[in-house]
């Protein structure tokens, strides 16, 4: 019995001898840190960078827009005067590779939404011309009465007279538009008026920019760089700090293209010899970074 009781006693002193040490690590994990820990303080700016260029390519949207009462008319047209258009724009020194189709749709469009002579193909019946009367005789001097003119012959009975064809119920319209790219700027112009002399009716979206930017970029950054650094040390100095290592850097992008003053649309009696000008500017580029910069001090009480 002694030795029973001997035995339990060993074994619970050994079960406390390792349980203490695993108690231990748990309450120095579990304990908070102390009060005199040092803090990492930062101060967040953000810094801009904007730069400009002159463009070195220009991009503009152009076609045809058609109507007629069926849709071969429609289609055989707004086809015969594309391949004019594109024709034009070949001779006016464009690569094949800068003219690309970017729109080609055919939609039904009712009599009511679009007047008759306003599309191709149809025009309004012609009014039909009143009856000529005879000039009356004179008679000569001295013979007696003027004669009496014939009487005016009698309109056609109105079930005789030739029918006025029936405007059109509907009309199907044709757009075909392309995108191009004009390398040489001091021909945008002469590119334009090219193809609004071959029968485009929509040029829109004329804008500006350039092939590689990156040159542009790098400019952007380094003033954007050099703008947070002086907003964070105005804002250091403004709480008796001093900066020290840069914690974190992040970028966003921008950029905005210039376009030109406003788009044009072509309408019938348009003239080649006109020349439209157009004014390249420059090319917008900008770039924001966020910098996160540790304080080597700490904040004192701010200034006032």
């Amino acid at each position: 019995m002694k030795n029973q009781r001997s035995l339990s006693r060993t074994c619970l002193a050994g079960l406390l001898l390792s349980v203490t040490p695993l108690l231990a690590a748990c309450a120095a994990q579990a304990s908070p840190p102390l009060a005199n820990a040092p803090e990492v303080n930062t101060i967040t700016v953000v810094g801009r960078g904007d730069v400009s260029a002159r463009p070195d390519v220009a991009r503009a949207q152009m076609g045809i827009e058609v109507m007629a009462p069926t849709v071969h008319e429609a289609t055989k047209l707004a086809a015969a005067r594309m391949t004019e258009i594109l024709a034009a724009l070949k001779n006016a020194g464009l690569a094949e590779k800068d003219i690309q189709t970017s729109n080609y749709s055919i939609q039904l469009v009712r009599q009511s939404d679009v007047p008759p002579w306003m599309a191709t193909g149809y025009a309004p019946p012609a009014p039909v011309p009143a009856p000529a009367q005879a000039a009356p005789t004179a008679a000569p001097a001295g013979r007696g009465p003027k004669p009496t003119p014939p009487p005016a012959p009698k309109p056609p009975p109105a079930d005789l007279a030739p029918a006025a064809p029936p405007p059109p119920t509907h009309f199907y319209q044709v757009s075909n538009t392309v995108m191009v790219v004009i390398r040489k700027l001091d021909q945008v112009g002469a590119v334009l008026d090219a193809a609004v002399a071959a029968g485009a009716n929509n040029v829109w979206g004329v804008s500006f920019g350039l092939d590689e930017t990156d040159p542009l970029e790098a400019r952007a950054r380094e003033k954007a760089i050099a703008d947070a650094r002086a907003r964070a040390e105005a804002l250091a100095r403004l709480q008796g700090v001093s900066l020290g290592h840069v914690v974190s850097i992040s970028e966003v992008v921008e950029q905005g293209p210039i376009y030109a003053p406003r788009p044009m649309a072509a309408s019938g009696g348009y003239s080649a010899d006109i020349g439209t000008p157009v004014s390249s500017g420059e090319v917008p580029f900008g770039t924001q970074v966020k910098v996160v910069y540790a304080l080597e001090s700490a904040p004192a009480t701010p200034r006032k």
